[in-house]
């Protein structure tokens, strides 16, 4: 048992702001998911199946659940705990295996998230440089191997820093357990495998396509679709650049203080107001990365049109 001092008022702050940029992540998932289901009770048979067998818009929906997971985790772990210190007075936490492993759920499926875009953008590189296995790529044993390889990524490659590295503990003066900026493996290995990797091959896989696209004559029907998926992973990396400039602040703040051997006792803080406003943009930004989910969208605001 451990107990904690109490939050300054600027690290007050920044908690509230990660909890409300939290919460509307969640708010806007569960919104955006409800969409999805009126208009797929709403459509006809042939629509239905038309939706589920398109795999651009599995995978989307994939990364939009795990956004909805992501919130949830992150408002239980994180938010409930620093709303008990900062408002309820409690300062008594346990660094026991349950916090422990809630940190090590939570930081996995941050993983997963970044490597649903990678399958994305992989199934759009299999779509363009072989076409002629296309049909393989939309089954259901592919979409199950896609998802797959993301939570083996997401979980395994995590697992080293909660059982190997034992990064993942209690912070001081913090009222959750995370991995810490002090341990050489939370800043080598992890970023490595939850960030740098996934934009790597979103980065190749874009490369390839733009190459194919520009070089290669291509029939007017295949065209037409490899430029689609060249603007769709190109969205993707705009997306990506996008957070990571959100994440400017935590990466400076890493600079300026880890070579001085001093931990500032805001980085925890800010890394979580960070990751919760990064949360928001890839909510918002998910429908307009797919063209063919933007499009289910309007078509079911058009439906409430003409019902009204």
């Amino acid at each position: 048992m451990t107990i904690l001092p109490p939050s300054t008022f600027i690290q007050q702050i920044l908690e509230l702001i990660s909890t409300i940029a939290n919460l509307l992540t969640l708010l806007i998932s569960l919104y955006l998911l409800c969409v999805v289901i009126y208009y797929f009770i709403h459509s006809n048979s042939i629509r239905r199946r038309q939706i589920l067998k398109d795999m651009s818009i599995r995978l989307s929906l994939n990364t939009h659940c795990l956004l909805i997971i992501r919130s949830i985790l992150q408002f239980i772990d994180i938010d409930l705990n620093t709303i008990k210190r900062n408002y309820l007075s409690i300062q008594k936490f346990e660094n026991s295996f349950i916090c422990r492993f809630r940190g090590y759920l939570l930081l996995s499926i941050h993983n997963c998230l970044y490597w649903s875009y990678t399958i994305q953008a992989v199934f759009r590189f299999i779509r363009v440089i072989f076409p002629n296995y296309i049909s393989l790529c939309q089954s259901t044993i592919s979409f199950c191997i896609f998802i797959s390889i993301q939570f083996f990524f997401g979980f395994i490659c995590m697992f080293p820093i909660f059982i190997g590295f034992n990064a993942i503990y209690l912070l001081p003066n913090e009222p959750y357990c995370t991995a810490s900026y002090n341990k050489l493996a939370s800043l080598t290995y992890m970023p490595i495998f939850a960030f740098v990797l996934p934009l790597s091959t979103i980065a190749i896989c874009y490369l390839c396509i733009a190459w194919k696209t520009r070089h290669i004559t291509i029939i007017r029907p295949y065209q037409h679709r490899n430029r689609r998926d060249f603007l769709v992973i190109r969205r993707m990396i705009l997306i990506i650049t996008a957070i990571s400039m959100v994440s400017l602040p935590l990466l400076i703040d890493l600079f300026i203080h880890l070579p001085k051997g001093y931990i500032d006792p805001y980085m925890n803080s800010i890394g979580w107001v960070s990751s919760s406003i990064n949360a928001v943009i890839l909510v918002i930004g998910l429908p307009f990365i797919n063209p063919k989910l933007y499009e289910l969208f309007k078509r079911k605001t058009n439906m409430i049109h003409v019902q009204g």
